[in-house]
């Protein structure tokens, strides 16, 4: 897969550490989320967690650490480093612009001299060996005899910035293809079907200069996986058989993000670089760049890929992590034994560039001729944005001082005094993110990024001018050691403190982080620390952040009043239309030189960096595997565990504040989650400092709760938390922040019709199920007839009468947890909720013997896949031996269903399969997201899950054992930092089941069932041969036509063209009308040809015009009628169907499941 732009690795458990939290890893001005959690990881290898994990936090025994909480703005005032209040800023810019890098260029990667001693957090007590081997090869084995999983991960410096001008897509094309079969293992679905039957899975992604493989598995299987692995990049056969589907596989993913404003606004950043730099190209490549183009121009795509990974894929490029329980000895060995074979490749070639031993692109894809301009952008969504481009070097070697990381500190902060601030309250801006977009060895960005309101996009250039003042006000003084000396301080103890996190994850970071040009006894620790600070090359970052070498792209529907005209060019990939403007000369001189806003200040110290940070530890024969009750009364329930694993100076609290009225109506669910969110908007600037420092407070709403939830250091937690529900009881709504989260709020509702089809019907099967469930259009409705007045007293009727149930897991005593629940309980001081009114959740559940499909549009018309969700009901969860015979069902189905539907059938990009759980109800589903009808991928799922019958009967006892081993391994899995070990508590309350020993239970189960017992569940639930079975589908149907283009219709348009004097190629004509082209592809080559004709802007406006004017002649109905046909072959849908007209009645007759009640005595768990 290609990374979602630079988020390459999604969110990783792997605790590493954080540059400012307002990092975003999206280039667009589209997507504005709030990710309470950053990683400070290098390029295409940037990562964020987007999840909102709570990082843990200490609490001691109560209340006892006191820190001021700056609320007033004369405290204010006084919290700067240095009053820069009397001091107009000084830009010391230079007469032009520096277009060229102040610093060296990007150093190859050392060579390592001696042996090397990995500086590793304190806390880790693994065995790490540094080596290289004699091809050149860096690796990293590391010795964790407790692991309940092993890991690898090989990091291929080449990305698709190397691909082939005439076959984009190659380098995403050939991480595709490389899975499909070695010499030594030839099928093409060995290596997952090893992975699956032992505990395992694989990935993969695509970056810029970077392709990372990876797997995970039971530690007994390492040696097994390796040979296989190994064999990719010494021998792998890109598959003659399997050269096409696969590439049908990446354009089925290039189609899914068609409409994915996220990708479509990556590839107009591209396009607009400079004409022929590599960041230019199209990295995901599709169907037609990767077999149709190739084909006609006479060449084999498949062994023009072969060519290419031959020359790219070798060793010196290669690095490569692993993790096992075996000593580092062994791990040497197997690697020495598998990867010395990996060809070298490099000899004769340079160090660094292009084409180098370590690949890098130094020259910015962005000059002269490309800054200085607004680039307004037209979304798919309805959405608003601002963002600040500018280019900057690789700055990777910069290890010591980070200068990055340091401009992000400032520009995205949140506090008082800074950007956010200032623009939120002009009712402007909601958000903001800053930092640098290390994407590719050699070059970087550096980004500014807010969304917009109605005002502010009015404003758009005001709010500009705002990021420019505060970045002249940031040079106005040299570079602040004190705050760097802040930002290293938390940097020390994030270290000193790291947490271990999923195995997998801990590679795939250990084999990018050996790309780095860096000591190597520093790879990991140079992702932590912060070491120097060094003025120059915190200055000469200073000095990029240049108004006139910026870029500045709008998200915007329409573009804004003052801008004449409306979007007149089109983005050749994805169609995304846009605007370009330059900028005017007072802009410029505003940015540059205009009078300071007072209100701007930078931030000063942090007085929530900890300082206590020890841990009481004790003997322990074996960690407690549930946390015990400390108390329960009709107003409140504390649940307690002391940390007795990991032993770190943090824990968690969760807070479960019950409520009845938060979704009885369309009207409650709208008033709960502006409530929260509005109170969530207004501590913003309280919090930020503590954020920074590992101290988190968080605060929504759930179906039937309000759920809190704090995290960090121990320190200065507590006042933290004790401040912040004082704040939550004594909420007074902002009425101009009330209008900006409602329309943000709107934005939402009405943009999930514009989401991924497969994410939208499994919407629709959730809300199938639920008793009380409300619809996006259900809710705007009420959306329009909420006062603030109306929130606020919903607010306070919510909080008068609750029941607080309460876990507390970390550092803390049992005194320590009851004091801060009698504090929660002290300020929030509710009334008790009656027995009856603590509702536990419960299913609607299909009838047995009953077959449904409920059939609805894809909103978005423009959308080309549609979606199956296929849901077999099966039981209650509550039944032990169901549900772990379901659960071993789903791990024995799992790769079959996507080698069949997605490699083999090739129904689609997006295929899963999973056993699912819900309140008294389980089942299992499949879904799918794909091009072909519904009622194709229907018959195609049936026709699965009939062969399965097959499968079960051909599995060998052996095979059979292996995969009730491999799950038993699954649940047996410990938990790897205090936060998992939360989460897996917090499950088990918030399902209202209690069950804290389910692992276990399920552990027992599974050693008892058999082959037999698959058959019968099979049988009964699964088959369509079943007379029992209860199945419900949700077909999400695309309205995509694809007009084709009419040329009875384009007589005007050669007419004019003739006119004008525009000459066209007559065998370029021909080629297009032979190829049955849509409308929107003759449209698109009749805007590039008038673009690049010497007419007037007059003459073109009227010719562009004339193309607005072109028509379809009908659908294209070839692919409906391939589908049809297909259909009616197999005999259309079966019969037994009954399709869902009306949602309401169907569930109406719907019967409840169980509600979820303890499955012990919970008084059994008390410790009162």
């Amino acid at each position: 897969m290609l990374p979602l732009l630079r988020n390459s690795r999604g969110a990783l458990s792997l605790s590493l550490p954080r540059s400012n939290k307002s990092i975003i890893t999206f280039t667009s001005t589209s997507t504005f989320q709030h990710s309470k959690r950053l990683l400070s990881v290098p390029s295409a290898r940037s990562i964020i967690n987007t999840d909102k994990r709570r990082l843990p936090l200490k609490i001691e025994s109560g209340l006892q650490h006191k820190v001021e909480v700056i609320s007033s703005p004369t405290r204010l005032n006084r919290r700067g480093y240095a009053s820069v209040a009397s001091v107009d800023p000084k830009t010391h810019l230079p007469k032009n612009p520096i277009m060229s890098s102040p610093y060296s260029p990007c150093p190859p990667i050392p060579k390592a001299t001696g042996p090397v001693n990995l500086i590793l957090p304190p806390t880790e007590d693994r065995s790490h060996k540094y080596f290289t081997l004699q091809n050149g090869l860096e690796v990293i084995v590391v010795s964790d005899v407790k692991a309940d999983k092993a890991a690898a991960s090989m990091d291929v410096g080449v990305g698709h910035l190397s691909d082939p001008v005439d076959l984009p897509g190659c380098a995403h094309f050939c991480e595709h293809l490389l899975f499909m079969g070695t010499k030594s293992y030839p099928s093409e679905n060995a290596y997952q079907q090893f992975l699956t039957s032992h505990n395992g899975h694989s990935n993969a992604w695509t970056a810029m200069t970077s392709t990372n493989y990876f797997f995970d598995v039971a530690p007994d299987a390492l040696e097994g996986a390796l040979d296989m692995f190994s064999g990719f990049f010494v021998e792998p056969l890109f598959n003659e058989d399997c050269t096409e589907r696969e590439i049908k596989a990446v354009d089925s993913e290039h189609k899914k993000n068609i409409q994915n404003d996220v990708w479509r606004f990556f590839q107009l950043e591209k396009s607009l670089s400079k004409p022929n730099h590599p960041y230019g190209k199209f990295g995901t490549g599709n169907y037609e760049t990767l077999w149709s183009k190739p084909k006609e121009a006479g060449r084999d795509p498949r062994k023009q890929l072969i060519e290419w990974w031959e020359k790219e894929y070798c060793a010196r490029r290669m690095k490569l992590a692993i993790v096992g329980k075996e000593d580092v000895e062994t791990l040497e060995k197997w690697v020495k034994e598998r990867f010395e074979k990996v060809p070298i490749r490099t000899e004769g070639k340079s160090d660094t560039g292009s084409d180098g031993v370590r690949i890098t692109f130094e020259e910015s894809p962005f000059g002269e001729e490309q800054v200085g301009e607004f680039t307004f952008a037209k979304p798919v969504r309805d959405m608003r944005g601002l963002e600040i481009t500018f280019p900057f070097p690789d700055l990777d070697h910069l290890y010591q001082s980070r200068p990055t990381h340091f401009l992000a500190h400032f520009l995205g902060h949140e506090g008082r005094g800074s950007i956010l601030s200032y623009l939120k309250k002009r009712g402007w801006v909601n958000s903001l993110r800053a930092g640098n977009h290390h994407d590719a060895a050699g070059f970087s960005l550096f980004k500014v990024t807010v969304d917009l309101t109605p005002e502010g996009l009015e404003h758009y250039k005001d709010v500009a001018l705002v990021i420019f003042k505060y970045i002249s006000l940031l040079r106005s003084k040299p570079p602040s050691e004190e705050a760097f000396n802040e930002i290293k301080a938390i940097a020390d103890i994030s270290f000193k403190f790291a947490e271990r996190g999923r195995t997998s994850s801990y590679c795939a970071n250990l084999s990018g982080f050996m790309q780095s040009p860096v000591p190597r006894e520093k790879v990991i620790s140079s992702k932590w620390l912060v070491e120097e600070y060094k003025q120059d090359e915190l200055e000469a970052a200073l000095q990029l952040l240049d108004p006139r070498r910026a870029i500045i792209g709008v998200t915007c529907k329409d573009v804004p009043k003052d801008v004449t005209g409306t979007f007149d060019k089109k983005e050749a990939i994805y169609g995304t239309e846009y605007k370009r403007v330059k900028f005017d000369k007072d802009f410029l001189t505003e940015a540059m030189s205009g009078k300071r806003l007072e209100e701007l200040q930078l931030p000063g110290p942090n007085l929530f960096i900890p300082e206590k940070l020890d841990v009481e530890k004790f003997e322990v024969a074996e960690p407690a595997k549930r946390p015990m009750l400390l108390k329960d009364t009709p107003a409140s329930r504390l649940w307690y565990k002391r940390d007795d694993r990991f032993w770190q100076p943090r824990a968690n609290l969760d807070i479960l504040l019950h409520t009845p009225i938060l979704q009885t109506t369309p009207r409650n669910a709208v008033l709960a989650r502006l409530y929260c969110d509005l109170f969530t908007d207004s501590i913003t600037e309280d919090v930020y400092d503590a954020d920074l420092a590992e101290l988190s407070f968080s605060l929504w709403n759930e179906h039937q709760w309000i759920g809190i939830s704090a995290g960090g250091f121990s320190d200065k937690l507590a006042v933290l938390t004790e401040t912040m529900l004082q704040k939550f009881k004594n909420f007074k709504v902002d009425e101009g922040r009330f209008k900006e989260v409602v329309e943000a709020t709107r934005l939402e509702w009405k943009n999930f019709a514009l989401s991924d089809p497969y994410g939208i019907a499994l919407f629709w099967d959730a809300y199938v199920s639920r008793e009380t469930a409300w619809t996006q259009e259900e809710r705007l409705k009420e959306l329009e007839h909420i006062t603030s007045a109306d929130v606020e007293a919903f607010g306070k009727e919510a909080l008068s009468r609750l029941f607080i149930e309460t876990l507390i897991h970390g550092n803390t005593t049992p005194e320590g947890a009851k004091e801060i629940q009698n504090m929660v309980e002290k300020v929030l001081q509710p009334r008790p909720l009656s027995a009856s009114e603590i509702k536990a959740p419960r299913s609607l559940v299909p009838p047995p013997s009953s077959e449904h499909i409920w059939a609805l549009d894809v909103p978005n018309k423009a959308e080309v896949n549609g979606a199956v969700v296929y849901h077999l009901h099966v039981g209650d969860p509550t039944d032990v031996l169901l549900r772990n015979t379901l659960s071993l069902f789903s791990q024995i189905s799992s790769e079959p269903a996507f080698d069949v539907l997605r490699t083999k059938q090739q129904l689609g990009y997006i295929v899963f399969s999973h056993a699912s759980s819900s309140a008294g109800s389980m089942g299992y589903s499949i879904i799918v997201q794909s091009e072909k009808s519904t009622e194709f991928v229907e018959n195609r799922i049936e026709s699965f899950l009939d062969g399965l019958k097959e499968t079960i009967e051909s599995l060998s006892e052996e095979e059979f054992e292996k995969h009730k081993i491999s799950l038993i391994a699954k649940k047996e899995e410990k938990p790897k930092n205090l936060t998992e070990e939360t989460r897996r508590f917090l499950g088990r309350v918030k399902d209202r089941y209690y069950e804290f020993g389910k692992r276990e239970k399920d552990v027992e189960a599974l050693k008892k069932i058999t082959k037999s017992d698959i058959k019968s569940l099979f049988t009964k639930y699964i088959t369509t041969e079943s007379k029992e079975r209860s199945k419900l589908s949700i077909h999400l149907k695309s309205q995509y036509k694809g007009l084709k283009f009419d040329p009875s219709s384009a007589g005007p348009l050669i007419e004019n063209f003739l006119k004008a004097g525009i000459t066209i190629d007559q065998s370029s004509i021909s080629k297009l009308l032979s190829s049955n082209p849509t409308l929107d592809i003759v449209k698109s080559f009749a805007i590039s040809a008038i673009h690049n004709s010497p007419v007037t802007d007059e003459v073109k406006s009227q010719l562009k015009e004339t193309v607005s004017n072109l028509k379809g002649s009908s659908t294209d109905d070839k692919a409906v009628a391939e589908n049809q046909d297909q259909i009616k072959e197999e005999g259309g849908i079966r019969k037994s169907n009954v399709y869902i007209e009306d949602i309401n009645q169907f569930k109406a007759g719907l019967i409840p499941s169980r509600a979820a009640i303890p499955v012990e005595p919970i008084k059994s768990l008390a410790k009162l």
